[in-house]
């Protein structure tokens, strides 16, 4: 990767004006767009007087346009370049933001995503700039659906209607996305302390999609904008985009534990439907027992396999702080699966009985009862049957002895290691204890002031039939007035390496941790 400002800086670093911080760090993605950027960057100039600010291009051109941004950044050193070759351009236009702002955020408070094809107008930067300094918002979307916007500058009816129903797809499935009416946009700014410590990964082109998933406490206004006709080249909308679209649905789905949770609950529903029937089907034909017997035991399995896929799939960020609590959980799951059948019947019932009893309608009675007991299932798991127990934090007057013994429980770790940056030194004294790559994983923790989870596995793959043995490390900064005071650092050899929900517990527990290490 070449990063480049003026004409004399080359790859290996970045200079000048580059370096310093900024209020404003602009990310454009380019793609052999030479007639587009010089309108962009002299757009930008008009908007943006006064503001001290930066554009990044993350270039993957195959014609001149690298050599015109060149030129841009001899007359402006506020405009630098990133183009990449080969490899670095897997994942296109995705992976250019997520590398512009990986590079730059951290010299700027804020970062707008922006297209450069003119169909964003670079007007809109200074009035989305002054919603996210106003406080209200961490994220501004500038939207084509908003009362005032419009999208006109998209060609052909095909292509409008594709862009309406992947705006709809996305809120359908999560509700994050609803904070918007623009969440398929490519065109927002955020503020960097915001998203700071969330590692993206989108697929595709749909980068704010991603952010409002990965990060669902964000606060989104919006700014309304006119799509505008592109101003040259052509669009690199295409069949191959559609489908990376598709699969960066089912990747925030499937990954983010928290993204399109009720849709979740009501896949390991319709598990439980199969559990139910194989049971019922099993028990009253091939063991001949009653049937009604048969509808129990059906039932009461099907609630169990629904309540151990949902601890494991549905709500699997979700931590139960001890086996009783898990086994409570289990336990609670069955009074609200039997008010969720209640509700089944009591949708079913009345209008069975009031409206009409014949065919089709019963079926359709019976849909709506299925619906309405889905929802009154789903509600009440959310907030009774995993319910997020509260994070516990530790006593800071305790001995650190008796805290190490603590997380270690908790964490079923082989050694937990409270290290002091006053001499970058275990509190037990016992230096001997980290190895050279624990205070490498340390001194990354020191650096960055965010937490860490790494994984180790075996040199080789394992022999069949045998489980291979991890070694693992979470490493947590403890924080007094914005500066690292010491690290929690824990270890583990097993086959069950760390997980996030670990991470998220080691750092909740030290929030309180400051007063050890004084």
């Amino acid at each position: 990767m070449e990063t480049e400002g003026r004409a004399a800086d080359r790859a290996g670093g970045v200079l000048g004006e580059r370096t310093g911080r900024v209020l404003l760090t602009l990310v454009v993605p380019t793609r052999n767009e030479a007639e587009n950027v010089t309108g962009l960057v002299d757009g930008l100039r008009e908007s943006l007087t006064g503001i001290e600010y930066r554009v990044v291009f993350v270039d993957d051109s195959t014609d001149g346009t690298p050599g015109v941004i060149r030129d841009l950044a001899e007359q402006d050193g506020r405009v630098v370049l990133v183009h990449r070759e080969g490899a670095e351009r897997e994942g296109g236009l995705s992976t250019a933001v997520t590398t512009g702002m990986d590079l730059f955020s951290g010299n700027s408070e804020f970062t707008c995503v922006m297209d450069a094809d003119m169909q964003h107008p670079p007007d809109k930067v200074r009035e989305m700039l002054e919603v996210a300094r106003s406080g209200e918002a961490d994220v501004v979307v500038a939207s084509r659906y908003a009362r005032g916007g419009s999208y006109e500058g998209l060609s052909g009816r095909t292509r409008r209607a594709v862009s309406v129903g992947s705006k709809y797809l996305a809120q359908l499935v999560f509700k994050e996305a609803r904070k918007t009416s623009d969440p398929m946009t490519g065109f927002f700014l955020v503020r960097n302390e915001a998203i700071s410590g969330i590692q993206f990964r989108p697929t595709g082109f749909k980068v704010l999609l991603e952010i409002l998933v990965c990060a669902p406490e964000l606060r989104v206004a919006e700014v309304p904008f006119g799509f505008q006709a592109r101003n040259a080249g052509v669009s690199k909308a295409s069949l191959r985009q559609g489908v990376e679209y598709l699969t960066h649905i089912l990747s925030l789905f499937w990954y983010v534990p928290s993204a399109g949770r009720f849709w979740k609950f009501a896949l390991v529903g319709a598990s439980g439907v199969v559990v139910n029937s194989a049971v019922l089907i099993t028990l009253a034909e091939v063991f001949d027992a009653h049937k009604v017997i048969a509808w129990m035991f059906a039932v009461g399995l099907s609630i169990l396999s629904n309540f151990l896929l949902n601890n494991a799939f549905t709500w699997r960020d979700v931590r139960h702080s001890s086996r009783i609590h898990f086994l409570l959980r289990g336990a609670l799951a069955y009074p609200v699966a039997v008010m969720g059948i209640g509700a089944n019947f009591a949708v079913f019932y009345p209008l069975l009985k009031y409206v009409s009893a014949e065919f089709p309608f019963y079926v359709v009675f019976n849909f709506l009862g299925i619906l309405a007991a889905t929802a009154v299932n789903f509600v009440l798991s959310s907030r009774l049957v995993f319910k997020p127990s509260l994070p516990r934090n530790l006593d800071p007057n305790a001995p650190p002895k008796q805290v190490i013994e603590e997380m270690r429980r908790e964490l079923k770790a082989d050694r937990v290691v409270l290290v002091s940056m006053q001499d970058h030194s275990p509190l037990d004294g016992d230096s001997h204890a980290l190895t050279a790559a624990d205070r490498g994983v340390i001194r990354l923790v020191t650096d960055t002031s965010q937490p860490t989870l790494t994984v180790t596995g075996p040199r080789r793959l394992p022999q069949a039939r045998t489980n291979a043995r991890w070694t693992n490390s979470l490493a947590v900064p403890v924080l007094q007035n914005n500066t690292t005071v010491g690290v929690v650092y824990a270890t583990r050899r097993s086959t069950e390496p760390f997980t996030e929900e670990d991470l998220h517990w080691l750092t909740a527990y030290t929030s309180t941790a400051s007063p050890l290490f004084e």
